[in-house]
């Protein structure tokens, strides 16, 4: 009987993490010829248990399996999808088979141990043949893009695979999926039986580049195409914001070095079986109603169709909707939206033109101006009349960045614009906020996002670091391929054994110091880790315990080590040069982090003990390392360790924990209270006026002389900070005419405080105030 495997992989090993899941070690070697060798029944029922990513649909294994030998036999068809063809003979060669024998379906030679079966094989006589020779029966696959791969032992002690699928592309992911089932180990790689069954959810999953700011270079494109076809994604939509030919210089043809780069990737896409998508962006300077710029439109169009792309796509997003040209505001004008009327016309020339005039075309994609709106509006109405029902609708969820996109909200939209949706899902983009890096799982998408809530795919928006975005998309690729199965933590897991084998545990520090996202509540894996030892460490240094302060810093000193140690063991464990280069800021600051926790519990530890001289070396190292790492811009998601690091350089901050109110706040969940939690990575945000302030009530009468102010990029130009005694006469202690931003420490002379304010003055911007935190202290003697 086959059983379920659900387990985690055991060990992932190989050059190409995909190529080998299971890395093990046998006993005693092979000695006897491989071509002729039996395998006995220990070895036969020897388990090695392993896993397919994305997960498929069905997945059994038995305890049995066959070593796979040096010489093979592929059997194919006429038409049989040459990557699937070169994808498995490059796994084979890789797994130690050093003879392939080829034949046909219609005679094939089944002179070798080990028979591969790869193909469509729709015809009854071919599957016949398999049927005869395995006795397989259930080989027949009727989903878009599905496949079987299934292996066992068949008649005359022959060793069968079979790789079939419903088209090209269904044959070329059980290539993907076969490389993982081999199991590299000493001696001979070995094969399981297995049988998976397998389809995708969503009939579009990929990615778009559509961010703003440098984009990917043509290498890194080309990776990330052979990323997509390895993981069963299928969509690679090219809108790079700062391509100037996407956007600005629509009008212009590439030059004949970039237009063969881009030849150069569609053809890695229709290798990898991945729809290239070429978008243009006219909308900052088009005129809608001029037959020149749809001329101009057509002819961009024709020199991509020119070099093989066949997917194209209109964007009319983050413009400003209002007609220009007084042509436009002639023939629109009179229409209930104008802009609608305007873009709905261009659209459908476009579609009625070009796309319905090339055979082989895929379906136009657009992007409405209001892309993210939670309800309708006027702009939304006009556009669903107008444009004709065949265009997809790209759609980014309830919000720029959807902390949540469920099926309710796709019903929604639906209902709204009457045209089939295409997620773009603004994640793991980091446009936004440049000195973050997102590498956390794909969460908050329901899983029954599909066809019957009028969604037919999702693009995610990756970061501008093309190597370090893997980690997330290997996420968006588990979730898009089968959503009913997904889940995040153990798709991370599995992402990051393939994405460095050797390095799981440094690299998962990684991802947990850059985890927070608004997708998951902005969640802090180290933050987490630490608090509580952070409580513990100040509660025995404030009783003067000693024992207790020693045990709480041993155990922070473990976790600083951590991180300390962990980007060196990345450096050096890693084979990616590109992801090392886009991290390495994080890399030093989280190095930073570690050496400036060690010294501060260091340092404590040296004040408890009376050790005066090594209390001062190890506050100097501190000093340091919080200058060092003041100096990167680069933020890491452990906002609980820079209020730890003050506190033990400043003394105790009197304001965190101790209940704040403000005059308002931007939304319901930027409380005034987040600005007082001793974490830096989470904020309170005012209204959008200068008359706002945040205040702190400390519990009682300190004497105070210095405030600092964490702001985000929210900041106040100028402001005061007051202290009251009673919370209703206040003073002026401090006054700021012309702030920058980032962390003010503000000294003034020590005056008796129990509650202190922030009281805006003049904001930085049109947005209101918003701090991250806010420190009180005491005065030094």
């Amino acid at each position: 009987m086959f059983k379920i495997i659900t387990e985690e992989v055991v060990k992932l090993a190989k050059s190409k993490a995909l190529k080998a899941v299971v890395s093990v070690c046998l006993v005693s070697g092979l000695l006897v010829p491989l071509d002729i060798q039996k395998v006995g029944k220990a070895e036969a029922s020897t388990s090695y248990e392993v896993t397919v990513s994305p997960i498929p649909k069905s997945f059994e294994q038995t305890d049995n399996g066959f070593p796979l030998n040096p010489k093979v036999e592929l059997v194919t068809e006429e038409g049989t999808d040459p990557a699937a063809i070169d994808e498995l003979k490059q796994a084979l060669k890789e797994a130690g088979v050093t003879t392939i024998v080829e034949s046909d379906i219609k005679d094939p030679k089944l002179q070798a141990p080990v028979i591969i079966w790869l193909g469509e094989f729709s015809e009854p006589d071919e599957l016949k043949t398999i049927q005869q020779h395995t006795g397989l029966v259930d080989l027949e696959m009727t989903k878009k893009e599905g496949y079987i791969v299934a292996s066992k032992y068949g008649t005359q002690d022959k060793k069968h695979i079979v790789i079939t699928g419903h088209d090209d592309a269904g044959t070329y992911y059980g290539t993907q999926s076969f490389k993982q089932i081999i199991v590299e180990r000493e001696g001979t790689d070995w094969i399981p039986e297995v049988e998976i069954k397998d389809w995708p959810t969503m009939p579009i999953r990929g990615s778009i580049e559509g961010f703003y700011g440098a984009p990917w270079s043509h290498e890194d494109r080309l990776r990330q195409i052979e990323f997509y076809g390895e993981h069963k994604m299928n969509s690679y939509i090219y809108a790079p914001k700062d391509d100037p030919y996407h956007r600005d210089k629509w009008k212009e043809p590439y030059p004949a070095d970039k237009l063969a780069d881009l030849a150069e990737l569609v053809q890695a896409a229709h290798d990898n079986h991945v729809d290239f998508t070429f978008a243009i962006s006219p909308g900052n300077t088009i005129t809608y109603s001029s037959e020149a710029d749809l001329k101009a439109l057509i002819e961009k169009a024709q020199a991509m169709w020119d070099i093989g792309v066949r997917s194209f796509a209109l964007y009319l997003d983050d413009i400003d909707p209002r007609l220009r040209s007084p042509e436009d505001r002639a023939m629109f004008g009179g229409d209930p939206n104008p802009p609608a009327a305007a873009q709905a016309y261009l659209l459908n020339r476009f579609n009625e033109e070009f796309i319905q005039k090339h055979d082989g075309a895929e379906r136009l994609i657009t992007v409405p101006t209001d892309y993210y709106q939670a309800g309708t509006t006027p702009y939304r109405q006009r556009f669903a009349k107008l444009v004709q029902p065949d265009i997809i609708v790209q759609w980014t969820g309830i919000g720029v960045v959807a902390p949540t996109i469920t099926s309710e909200d796709a019903d929604k939209i639906h209902g709204i614009f009457k045209h089939d949706l295409l997620i773009w899902d603004n994640y793991p983009v980091n446009d936004f906020d440049r000195n973050r890096l997102f590498l956390a799982p794909l969460t908050g998408r329901d899983s029954d996002l599909t066809v019957e809530h009028g969604v037919i795919g999702l693009t995610a928006n990756p970061m501008n670091e093309a190597e370090a975005s893997k980690i997330s998309l290997f996420t968006v690729a588990d979730y898009t391929w089968n959503p009913e199965a997904y889940d995040p933590a153990d798709s991370m897991k599995r992402s990051l054994k393939e994405f460095a084998p050797a390095a799981y545990e440094p690299l998962n520090l990684l991802v947990e110091a850059s985890y927070a996202t608004s997708l998951n509540n902005n969640q802090e894996p180290i933050t987490e880790r630490l608090k509580p030892l952070i409580q513990q460490f100040w509660t025995a240094e404030e009783a003067k315990d000693s024992q207790a302060v020693s045990e709480a810093g041993e155990a922070l000193l473990k976790e600083f080590g951590k991180m300390k140690q962990a980007p060196a063991q990345l450096r050096d464990q890693v084979d990616n040069p590109n992801f090392l280069k886009e991290v390495a800021g994080y890399l030093n600051k989280l190095e930073l982090f570690g050496q400036a926790g060690e010294a501060a519990v260091n340092m404590v530890l040296a004040q408890q003990s009376g050790d005066g001289d090594e209390a001062a070396a190890e506050r100097l190292v501190l000093q340091q390392s919080m200058t060092a790492m003041a100096e990167i811009p680069q933020k890491l998601s452990i906002g609980v360790l820079p209020t730890f690091l003050e506190r033990a350089l400043n003394g105790k901050n009197l304001a965190e924990g101790k209940n704040a109110t403000a005059s308002s706040s931007e939304v319901s969940w930027l409380t005034p209270n987040l600005a007082v939690d001793g974490n830096n990575n989470t904020r309170w945000a005012s209204l959008y006026s200068d008359n706002q302030w945040i205040r702190v009530d400390l519990g009682q009468v300190y004497s105070i002389d210095k405030v600092k102010l964490y702001w985000e990029a929210a900041y106040g130009k100028q402001y005061k900070i007051q202290v009251s005694t009673d919370g209703s006469q206040w003073t002026d202690v401090y006054t700021e005419l012309n702030s920058n931003g980032g962390t003010d420490e503000i000294q003034f002379p020590a005056v008796d405080a129990r509650y202190v304010k922030m009281q805006g003055i003049k904001r930085s911007s049109s947005w209101g105030y918003s701090l991250y935190e806010i420190s009180v202290f005491e005065t030094q003697n």
